[in-house]
């Protein structure tokens, strides 16, 4: 029997990236054939406030298996958390392997771990963050570069930033492809039709949708741009009655001030705040085109949710989204602007039947394959360790 510890104790209750990637690795896991024949002894740590959440997402039948155990971590600060999780780790019996679903200061554990990496933006775009914040993902990196047996990678995109930034490749020590993918929470919902996708483009109506937090990180910039523009396009054409931003997510009083600061004339802002996970799906489902103009992504969750509800991505040009969406797929850059090639996107595909089943059939097959995303990851962990031996 192997011996595996996973570290979730990231995991929040307002979900976050790193909480969906966990859970559904996890859930993954707990489905998986080794774990259900016991041929895995499986650790799962997690912090001791969200440990029932956790456990109410992840076991699908409610049932804790004999080889399973949920160990709760103190989590009241961010110093208890390391030290009890580092204690528990060490004071347990020694595992084949320590996976941790993220980057954190855990150090000296005594078995061999992996820590996944999700994002290099801070590297991207450094302005846009702390240098404390800096500093620490930098340590964070030298510390696995050097002392951890291995790193996890979610995506190609990251691991070019893995090899860009900080010189680490296969050569150097081993690295597993754990890729993120469309969420249970997600696909336990049915896709709206075709039919439907195409009855909500027979209104004079334009729905769009941004979800998350507006800052420049996100392309909050390049949004307020393509708005200015086609605000004053508005004036000229006669195309929609009605155009709406709905704007999903915690959103700061500044950022709120900024954008109705803009004056628009034409376009309607809507705040939804946070949204619990069916109204989100109402939104997504309802919207015409979704906005991800990010500067740079680990992954696109957001973006794969969109999807699945059928509407229409409006992409930055960064190699995570070529990565997810393939380079047939329209995307937008400093080169091509954020104002008419925008609007022209839009209109394009809002008055041709045409181009909206070309785009929905290739999102169709996007859909296809991200929807095997976290399978595919515990499937790789698994064979990683149970070979483990021949890799090293």
């Amino acid at each position: 029997m192997k011996r595996l510890a996973i570290v979730a104790t990231s995991y929040i209750i307002k979900y976050d990236g790193i909480s969906v990637y966990s859970e559904n690795l996890i859930r993954e896991l707990l489905n998986s054939k080794p774990v259900l024949e016991k041929n895995i002894y499986l650790d799962i740590y997690i912090g001791k406030s969200v440990v029932e959440l956790l456990k109410s997402r992840v076991l699908t039948n409610g049932k804790i298996p004999e080889n399973v155990r949920f160990i709760a971590v103190e989590d009241k600060n961010i110093f208890l958390k390391m030290f009890t999780l580092v204690k528990s780790l060490r004071q347990n019996t020694k595992y084949n392997l320590v996976l941790m679903c993220n980057f954190m200061p855990a150090f000296f554990v005594n078995s061999k771990t992996i820590k996944v990496i999700h994002d290099f933006s801070v590297n991207h775009n450094p302005e846009l963050f702390s240098k404390g914040y800096s500093i620490y993902h930098h340590l964070l990196l030298l510390y696995a570069k050097y002392f951890d047996y291995g790193i996890g990678y979610i995506s190609k995109a990251t691991l070019s930033d893995l090899k860009y930034y900080y010189n680490i490749d296969e050569s150097k020590k081993p690295l597993l492809y754990l890729p993120n993918g469309i969420p249970f929470k997600v696909k336990q919902y049915k896709r709206p039709s075709l039919d439907q996708f195409e009855n909500k483009f027979n209104k004079k109506s334009l729905d769009l949708l941004v979800v998350g937090r507006i800052n420049r990180h996100k392309g909050f910039d390049r949004i307020l741009e393509f708005l200015k523009y086609y605000d004053k396009q508005l004036f000229e054409k006669s195309i929609f009655e009605t155009v709406t931003l709905n704007i999903s997510g915690k959103q700061t009083k500044e950022t709120q001030e900024l954008l109705e600061g803009l004056n628009l004339q034409n376009i309607k802002l809507k705040f939804h705040g946070f949204v619990n996970d069916q109204e989100l799906n109402q939104l997504y489902t309802d919207a015409h085109f979704c906005f991800f103009l990010s500067r740079n992504e680990g992954y696109g969750l957001p973006l794969v949710e969109a999807m699945w509800f059928r509407a229409v991505p409006i992409l930055s040009d960064i190699p995570i989204f070529n990565e997810i969406m393939g380079n047939k797929y329209k995307k937008f850059n400093d080169k091509s602007g954020y104002t008419k090639e925008i609007g022209d996107f839009i209109e394009n595909i809002f008055l041709s039947k045409a181009l909206k089943t070309e785009y929905m059939q290739d999102i169709d097959k996007i859909i296809q394959r991200e929807s095997e995303g976290y399978n595919l990851a515990a499937s790789n962990l698994i064979n990683y360790l149970f070979n483990k031996d021949k890799h090293e």
